[in-house]
């Protein structure tokens, strides 16, 4: 049994990435484009993949991911989406062929984070082919299972994607000794190739089902099916899948029939080395170094070992000439813009020699120098006042929060300590008039917080350390704040947020923007109306409202408000006064998280104000 499952992963590895080889001439002529030749970005990620078409499965394979990657690095901008999914593809299944599994998965995964921006199903169906391989290979059957079945979901109409899955899915449920799921989808691939002449695909299929009754020991569909896929390789025309057939019947003789065996690897050896397919080569001599060994021709088991070192001396061979060539040509390319500069300065030598030419050139020097210094010293003027002005008015912003902010935050605190007084000793005018008094120290204190906060937003010294927190509890630590001003008008406060949901913010600024939207919303609001906090995850992003019960306002006034930077603002239901740097702030902080900010309002049917924070 491990021989045949050895032998259903190499067919699986042959069926999911197989091209012909080409020549090194033109592989020559693609790295002297891609080498020497300054070409537009789409040209030289086409290009790239002509190479990666050229050497992938040949000697030259290892110069794949060097050019693929280059190719990948150019659009960084992903204007080629196309192209860029071609290069993933290939480096993805060159590092899974070579055993690097992990690199092989972060090709697949960037593809299908590819597929997914771009809203393209064939993409990141393709992306789960790659990775279905990946983990089929590492053993994990059950999650390749579940990539090839999503991946099978976002097909779609394409027939031909559709089969490459269920053969890759028969694979999976053959290698879990699941056979009649296995025989139902390998059958629903074998119909679709028959009815597309696919002669290739189709000898796949019937190799396939051959190696599945290899397990069940049923020896009559095995030759059936061996038959079949001999038959359509010959059709195809292709001498490396003829030869990977004859392969497969070496591999299935090689107990009981070692005679067979060694005809059938000496035949894959033939075709292979008349394609010139390095991997089957070596396949076939290990095969049948191992087939002598077991039958006791050591001699015989010795050449085939030697000959296949000759292959990998030889090979090392061919890349280290790649190698040189590569060098060659670098050199050369040095050579041509050493001789190029050599040029252009005998050009600017001959034209310095004009008179006349140096006589206008000091010219233009010395007006281009008078200017520069004029240019200079401008600026150094302006620079000097602006840090001037800019010392003052960190002065000024220093005294208000050291001389005005703690004193006057202390009076606030006191104006509440009047308000119990005033309701313990029962006394409604008194406790009128120091609720009165403590509504417009607290707006004036609110106001001086914007001010420092909206010059340390201009000067740049608010630091932004966004952390990832619940919402639900912040919130309603702000509600608390403002539950004393909400008292004066009778308003009640919903956190409808649920509990559970959490968001990436910075604490400081978060509480800025929800105390600001609040104090809007109670200064907007009627008496005995309610205002409304939610929030809700939708796709990659986090958006909370803040709804109240209040006068609303026009679409064009809302436009007006939203938009502003200047700061906008009209009384509130009781003529609260207002600066509209509230908004402002909160429009900053809101960008500064990479957020967005807009508003909803009905005239008489209260406003919405909803901003988006990056999940």
């Amino acid at each position: 049994m491990r021989i045949i499952k050895i032998l259903a992963l190499g067919l699986f590895l042959y069926i999911s990435c197989h091209n012909e080889t080409r020549g090194q001439t033109q592989l020559d002529s693609l790295r002297s484009i891609l080498d020497l030749k300054k070409v537009p970005d789409s040209s030289y990620i086409k290009t790239s993949i002509e190479l990666c078409k050229v050497v992938v499965h040949t000697e030259f394979e290892f110069l794949l991911p060097e050019y693929a990657i280059k190719g990948l690095r150019i659009d960084t901008l992903n204007h080629h989406i196309q192209l860029k999914f071609t290069l993933l593809n290939y480096l993805g299944n060159y590092y899974w062929e070579v055993g690097k599994l992990s690199a092989a998965a972060d090709q697949f995964n960037q593809m299908r984070l590819l597929g997914e921006a771009v809203n393209d199903p064939n993409i990141a169906s393709n992306s789960f082919i790659g990775l279905g391989i990946v983990h089929y290979i590492m053993g994990n059957h059950p999650q390749a299972l579940v990539y090839f079945r999503e991946g099978l979901a976002l097909s779609g109409t394409d027939s031909l994607l559709k089969v490459r899955f269920y053969n890759n899915i028969a694979n999976t449920f053959s290698e879990q000794g699941r056979m009649d799921s296995a025989l139902f989808y390998y059958h629903h691939s074998i119909r679709y190739h028959e009815s597309h002449q696919n002669w290739e695909y189709l000898s796949n299929g019937y190799a396939n089902l051959a190696l599945l009754y290899a397990k069940l020991r049923k020896a009559p569909e095995i030759r059936k099916n061996i038959t079949l896929a001999l038959e359509s390789a010959y059709k195809s025309n292709d001498p490396v899948q003829i030869a990977t057939v004859y392969q497969l019947m070496g591999d299935l003789a090689f107990i009981e029939h070692p005679d067979l065996a060694a005809k059938s690897f000496k035949m894959a050896l033939d075709l292979a080395k008349k394609a010139k397919s390095y991997a089957q080569i070596r396949k076939s001599l290990e095969n049948l170094s191992s087939l002598s060994n077991s039958t006791g021709k050591y001699k015989e088991a010795f050449d085939y070992l030697k000959e296949e070192k000759y292959l990998e001396d030889s090979l090392e061979q061919d890349q280290e000439k790649s190698r040189l060539k590569q060098i060659e040509f670098s050199h050369l390319a040095q050579v041509k813009i050493a001789e190029e500069f050599k040029k252009n300065q005998i050009r600017e030598l001959a034209a310095v020699k004009d008179e006349s030419r140096i006589r206008t050139l000091l010219i233009v020097v010395s007006v281009a120098f008078i200017t520069l210094l004029i240019l200079l010293l401008t600026g150094f003027q302006t620079y000097r006042m602006r840090m001037k002005i800019s010392r003052t008015k960190e002065r000024f912003f220093s005294m208000i929060a050291h001389d005005i902010r703690n004193p006057f935050s202390g009076i606030l605190g006191l104006s509440g300590v009047l308000i119990e007084d005033a309701e313990i000793k029962g006394d409604p005018v008194q406790h009128r008039q120091m609720s009165a008094l403590h509504q417009s120290l607290n707006r004036v204190y609110e106001l001086i917080e914007n001010l420092l906060q909206w010059s340390q937003a201009e000067t740049g010294k608010i630091a932004f350390n966004p952390t990832i927190q619940s919402l639900y509890p912040f919130v309603q630590e702000a509600i608390s704040l403002h539950l004393e001003s909400g008292k004066q008008k009778s308003l009640t406060f919903e956190n409808q947020i649920p509990q559970e949901l959490e968001a990436r913010f910075d604490s400081n600024m978060l509480q800025t923007i929800i105390r600001n939207l609040l104090s809007n919303a109670i200064k907007y609001s009627p008496g005995n109306s309610s205002i409304f906090i939610s929030a809700e995850k939708q796709g990659k992003e986090v958006v909370i409202q803040v709804r109240d019960q209040g006068t609303g306002m026009s679409r064009e006034k809302l436009i007006e408000i939203v938009k502003s930077t200047k700061g906008i603002s009209t009384p509130g239901t009781r003529n609260e006064p207002g600066t509209g740097l509230g908004l402002i702030l909160c429009k900053t902080f809101i960008s500064r998280h990479g957020g967005r900010m807009w508003a909803e309002s009905t005239p008489g049917q209260g406003t919405t104000i909803i901003f988006a924070l990056p999940d």
